[in-house]
């Protein structure tokens, strides 16, 4: 007894054009073999509205993705240079913190480089406790400092990693940028930590698309990691 063919196997038979529309990806050389079928065929523009054959139909369709592609192609390649010119500045910033002379060309070199090679309008860098107490810097702030506190409470919940984008309250892009902040639009806060020091840095700009939330943070780690290692060659020797 032939058993009917349930609600749930109806459902899944495709229909004819699904049917039709597979079996020609599965033969490919159909129309090579049924070449008068070619002649029947009629599609319509997709601009000028009048049939045009299935082979000029290809043809744009083809000449489309290519253009896609080639798109996508630049795209990557201009992805790849823009990387490897953050690359070079990234390594300059690297062996100018080798260079370095003391803590305060540190803290001079890394802020005054931060800003023209990477084009910032602001940049602050706040550490907790001063190895240096009879030689005050702004830089170094008292271990429970507010603002401090508050930056790294954020940079905490995300588990470390740069906050890119974030809003600032008015009194906090003051305190970091003074004159400069009513300008300042987007700001990437970096952690910092090494050996008994921790703090942040800001980078600033008043683009507000500069930085933003989806952005990749690898670089931003890496100058922070590198701007703390310079700090660290010279407390030992610097510190009272």
């Amino acid at each position: 007894m032939n058993k009917k063919p349930s609600i749930e196997s109806l459902e899944k038979e495709p229909s004819w054009e699904e049917a039709v529309g597979r079996y020609l990806e599965q033969t490919p050389d159909y129309f090579l073999r049924h070449p008068e079928l070619l002649a029947a065929l009629a599609l319509p523009h997709p601009e000028a509205g009048r049939a045009v054959s299935l082979v000029e139909r290809q043809v744009r369709v083809l000449r489309d993705r290519h253009e896609q592609s080639t798109h996508q192609l630049h795209e990557l390649i201009g992805f790849a240079r823009d990387n490897d010119h953050l690359g070079e500045r990234v390594q300059r910033f690297a062996l100018a913190m080798i260079d370095t002379a003391s803590l305060d060309d540190v803290l001079d070199t890394a802020q005054d480089m931060l800003r023209q090679e990477f084009n910032l309008d602001g940049v602050a860098l706040r550490l907790t406790g001063n190895p240096r107490p009879s030689c005050p810097r702004p830089e170094f702030t008292a271990v429970d400092d507010s603002l401090l506190d508050g930056l790294l409470t954020r940079l905490v919940e995300r588990n470390g990693q740069p906050l890119c984008g974030g809003e600032h309250e008015a009194a906090t892009l003051a305190a970091l940028f003074g004159s400069v902040a009513p300008n300042i639009h987007s700001t990437a806060v970096i952690g910092l930590t090494r050996h008994a020091l921790r703090g942040v840095l800001v980078l600033a700009s008043c683009d507000p698309q500069r930085f933003h939330a989806d952005m990749g943070s690898v670089y931003l780690v890496r100058l922070g990691e590198l701007l703390m290692a310079g700090v660290a060659r010279h407390l030992v020797v610097s510190a009272e």
